[in-house]
């Protein structure tokens, strides 16, 4: 089900990120917005503004793109499922992203992203070694599977 306001609100504050367009993202977000990442836990418009910069920093052709179920909002709480992709150590990636959104009226309060970041590092990684480690925790956590 679509939440009206609020899925334009996730769509547009997901197009400024990808676009690392810091400015028009702020106008979505509450001051003490909150982001939880694989990467860690961003407090604020300035924690937030350390994360995307490291993101501009290390992903370029950054995209996403909505995809399975898409965005579903229920009362001030959201779900957006997508597809990130773009280029990272020289190398195309790919991965599946899920958040989940809290809102304060109109405005975004919380995030929670989840993806699987050992995915993008097999993806990310071409040299022999770094490829050799990243494949080794792969195997060693998928012993039995197959």
């Amino acid at each position: 089900m679509l939440g009206g306001n609020k899925a334009e609100t996730m769509r547009s504050w997901v197009k400024a990120i990808s676009k690392f367009d810091l400015e028009t993202a702020f106008t979505y977000c509450t001051d003490d917005i909150e982001w939880f990442t694989p990467h860690g836990h961003f407090k604020g418009k300035s924690g937030m503004e350390r994360y995307i910069n490291w993101l501009k920093d290390n992903v370029q052709d950054f995209k996403n793109e909505e995809s399975g179920h898409g965005i579903m909002v229920e009362g001030e709480k959201a779900f957006f499922e997508h597809t990130m992709s773009g280029v990272m150590q020289g190398e195309k990636v790919e991965f599946l992203a899920i958040c989940t959104y809290e809102f304060e009226g109109e405005k975004i309060s919380r995030l929670k992203t989840v993806f699987d970041r050992l995915s993008i590092a097999d993806q990310a990684t071409s040299q022999w070694l770094p490829k050799k480690l990243v494949n080794t925790i792969i195997n060693q956590m998928e012993k039995g599977l197959h």
